[in-house]
Parts: structure tokens; C-alpha cells; sequence
């Protein structure tokens, strides 16, 4: 008899220790809100956990080259913009200064504005975003135009690269954001062009001034196409952006439900664990009384 009280009394030991163990955990979430507080919890669902939280760092990598992105395409659209607004009113002096009644000295007083228009232009395209030149490629430490002098004609050059600026908006998905300067702006023409008018004022040359009108007009639908390019690329990053937020919540429900506890299911756990701890713990107290004495 002994030795079967001895088995049942260690029997309950152990049970009570597993009970106490038990409780300790449901504690612990009911006081963390989390299901897993260590890899020994649930090390299938800490696999799964870890990978979703590898995922969810990736999206928000994503997220930020998204909004630097975003910011550095409406910055270039919005300078190809007012750059458009130059070569519109330098088109629009020409016209007018191509008229017959104009004096030369008319036109060599306009000249001087549209120097100025040509100025605009440069330092509009030299334009930077937190310290970087976004019509500069690769180089982008490097202003992309300075105002040089070609045959007595004032124009730009450009001192980038031919590279696109790009970034990572998915898993081996990229998308440029910033194109050099050489083709987003100077191989429009527009330098070249608003140079030759200025001179073509200065040296009151009609002839000249009636073919700048027609370059400006093809400088124009360049510069328009690539504003339409930029808000294309600005239409995929928008959308890949609500894509990446979908994804991001439904990641993170899965993570939820992987590692945040059930308040009302660990409660009803906790008080059916304490029930069965009393129980245990009444049933040893039983054993320990049993004695000798008991069976005579």
C-alpha cells in the first residue's frame, strides 16, 4: 500500500508542478496580451512570426523609397512645369517681336529678358531635393547645367550623367524617378533655342526670330511629354503604394493572430487551469493523510 500511495502522491506532484507551470504562462499572457513570450511557447508559430515580420520590414523599405520617390517626381514635374511656363513666354515675345512694326531697339530691350527667361530656365534645372540634384543621374552632387557661350550664343551645358535615377518599390520591381537632365530637359532644345532668340533680338534678325518660334513650339511638346511621363511613373508609385498598404494590413492581422492572446478565451483558460490546480492540490493533500493507520 505504501509503495501505491507513494506512486499516486508523485504522481500528483508532477501534475501539480505541469498546473503551475500552466498557470504561470496564461499569467504571463494575460499580463504581455501576447501568445508567445519565448521561442519554447509555440516554435511552429515563431517560425511563422519571424517570417512575417521579415515581410513587413521589406513593405516598409518599400514604403519610404514609395515617398521619396513620390516627393522627387512631383518636384520634377512641378520645375518641367514652370519651365514650360519660359519657353510659353518666350514664344510669346518672339511672336510679337517678329511683327514689322517692331524697332530694333524693341527687340534688343526684349533680349534682355529673355536672357533673363534663359537664366530661369538654368537654375530651375538645377534644382535639388535634400541636398541632391535631380536632374543630375548618377552624379547628383554635380549642378547638371551652367551657362556657357558657343559661337556667341548663350546656352547650357549639361555636367551629369545619362544615368536614371531609380528605386526598389517591390521585389526585383524598380522604377526611375529621376531622369538626367541630358533627356529630360536639354535634349528638348530649349538652351539652344532661347540663346539663338536672344540673339536673333540683339542682331534684329526677323528671319531668325520667325525660326525660333517654330523650335519653341517643338521645345513645348517635348517638355509636355515628359511632364506626362512623370505623372505616369507617379501613377504606378500611387498605386503601388495602396497595394503595399493592403498587403501591410493583412500581414499584420496574420501577426495578430499569431501572437496576440484572446483575452476572453486565456481568461476562461486561466479559470479552468485554477480549478484544476485546487483540484490537485486537494487530492495530494488526501494522499499525504492516507497513513498505515487508515487500513487497519
Amino acid at each position: 500500500m505504501r509503495v501505491t500511495t507513494l506512486s499516486f502522491y508523485r504522481g500528483f506532484q508532477e501534475r501539480i508542478l505541469r498546473l503551475s507551470e500552466e498557470l504561470k504562462k496564461i499569467n504571463e499572457k494575460i499580463s504581455s496580451g501576447r501568445n508567445i513570450n519565448r521561442p519554447s511557447d509555440a516554435p511552429h508559430s515563431l517560425l511563422s512570426s519571424l517570417s512575417l515580420k521579415v515581410s513587413l520590414t521589406q513593405i516598409e523599405q518599400y514604403q519610404r523609397s514609395i515617398e521619396r520617390g513620390t516627393s522627387w517626381l512631383n518636384l520634377s514635374e512641378s520645375v518641367l512645369s514652370q519651365i514650360l511656363q519660359l519657353v510659353e513666354r518666350a514664344q510669346e515675345l518672339a511672336i510679337q517681336m517678329a511683327n514689322d512694326t517692331q524697332s530694333s531697339e524693341t527687340r534688343i530691350y526684349t533680349a534682355t529678358e529673355v536672357g533673363h527667361l534663359l537664366d530661369q530656365a538654368i537654375s530651375l534645372s538645377n534644382t535639388t531635393l535634400g541636398g541632391v540634384y535631380i536632374f543630375s543621374g548618377y552624379k547628383s552632387n554635380t549642378p547638371p547645367f551652367s551657362k556657357t557661350t558657343i559661337n556667341g550664343i548663350e546656352t547650357a551645358e549639361y555636367n551629369g550623367d545619362t544615368n536614371n535615377f531609380k528605386i526598389l518599390i517591390g521585389k526585383g520591381e524598380t522604377l526611375i524617378i529621376g531622369k538626367n537632365g541630358k533627356a529630360a530637359i536639354s535634349d528638348s532644345g530649349i538652351f539652344d533655342s532661347i540663346g539663338k532668340l536672344k540673339k536673333a533680338l540683339e542682331t534684329n534678325n526677323k528671319e531668325a526670330i520667325l525660326e525660333e518660334i517654330e523650335r519653341l513650339r517643338e521645345v513645348q511638346d517635348y517638355l509636355n511629354n515628359e511632364i506626362s511621363d512623370i505623372g505616369g511613373r507617379s501613377n504606378r508609385l500611387e498605386g503601388k503604394k495602396e497595394a503595399l498598404s493592403q498587403l501591410e494590413l493583412n500581414l499584420r492581422e496574420r501577426l495578430s493572430n499569431l501572437e496576440d492572446a484572446d483575452y476572453a478565451n486565456v481568461v476562461i483558460e486561466l479559470r479552468q487551469k485554477e480549478i484544476a490546480y485546487q483540484a490537485a492540490l486537494l487530492s495530494s493533500a488526501k494522499i499525504a493523510d492516507l497513513t498505515i493507520l487508515n487500513y487497519i
